[in-house]
């Protein structure tokens, strides 16, 4: 995890909605760590609060889940944002949870279909508990897509340095510095986590707490102690302490050692460990095949 929090978008043009959600949302912890509610009252301040959470380019945002009201402003304000996030910012990623107190306006079934949202909540259901279970799965659902998409885009953004190794490490500084920028270009403030990739025990990126390569490897080789986890045939683990994960990527004909160690926000899922093996294979063959 490298967000400090999840952040959650509400949109209903009543204040006493807000109250609620706020007043039960307070003590949610999603993986270990806490939500931060973000309220709008309109269409217009819920586009204003997305672009206030995007990182680089529409597409990328740090909300995570939307519960949006179908009935503010006009009687289809909610699926007139919703229509905006999937078409204009093209956004994919955040998960979209209808709210309504008026089920004809908006009838479930059509809704689904048209507006690719993953579900429907009517306000005299809700509870504190189904809340919490929407807003759980809405932030491991947004989470994977994020992370798997992210990786995608950096593999793709890494090809055309994979003629030289030192444009691979160019470019992997580069991508790590400016996917902590927000849109204004500033260092987003809940991003923090440090990494390090070494490469044949050549010290490829370190940050934060791992920029110092002596520090990095010492931390590596405490890992490396550590019971490992067997990810495939070929020899890939990793190793878990705390907040600290370390990837092992095994040496072969098509495959270069990585050792790739991440120090998040919270301790990592099983799901977030896929991810990135599936991506250090990649960088590994491309730093494998590069001079």
């Amino acid at each position: 995890m490298h967000l400090s929090e999840f952040h959650v978008l509400l949109v209903d043009d009543e204040p006493d909605v807000h109250a609620v959600s706020r007043l039960a949302l307070r003590n949610f912890l999603i993986y270990g760590l806490p939500v931060r509610l973000h309220s709008a009252m309109s269409k217009a301040e819920a586009i204003e609060v997305l672009n206030s959470l995007t990182l680089g380019r529409p597409d990328i945002n740090m909300a995570a889940v939307a519960l949006i009201d179908v009935v503010m402003e006009t009687d289809h304000a909610g699926l007139e944002l919703c229509d905006y996030i999937r078409e204009e910012m093209k956004n994919r990623q955040l998960q979209i949870y209808l709210r309504t107190g008026q089920p004809g306006i908006a009838p479930e079934r059509t809704v689904l279909d048209k507006y690719d949202i993953q579900g429907y909540i009517a306000k005299a259901e809700e509870t504190e508990t189904k809340l919490y279970t929407v807003i759980k799965a809405g932030i491991r659902n947004s989470s994977f897509t994020g992370l798997s998409h992210s990786l995608q885009d950096l593999v793709h953004y890494l090809i055309p340095s994979a003629s030289s190794r030192d444009q691979i490490a160019d470019a992997l500084r580069e991508w790590q510095r400016r996917a902590r920028l927000d849109a204004k270009g500033e260092k987003a403030k809940t991003i923090g986590s440090s990494l390090c990739y070494t490469v044949e025990d050549r010290f490829v990126v370190g940050l934060v707490d791992w920029q110092d390569q002596s520090a990095a490897h010492e931390r590596r080789d405490e890992l490396l102690s550590r019971p490992a986890k067997s990810l495939n045939d070929d020899g890939d683990c990793y190793h878990i302490d705390g907040r600290d994960l370390l990837i092992q990527i095994a040496p072969t004909s098509t495959n270069a050692a990585v050792h790739y160690m991440l120090r998040g926000t919270a301790p990592s899922p099983d799901w977030e460990v896929y991810l990135y093996h599936r991506y250090l294979r990649s960088f590994s063959a491309l730093w494998k095949q590069a001079k």
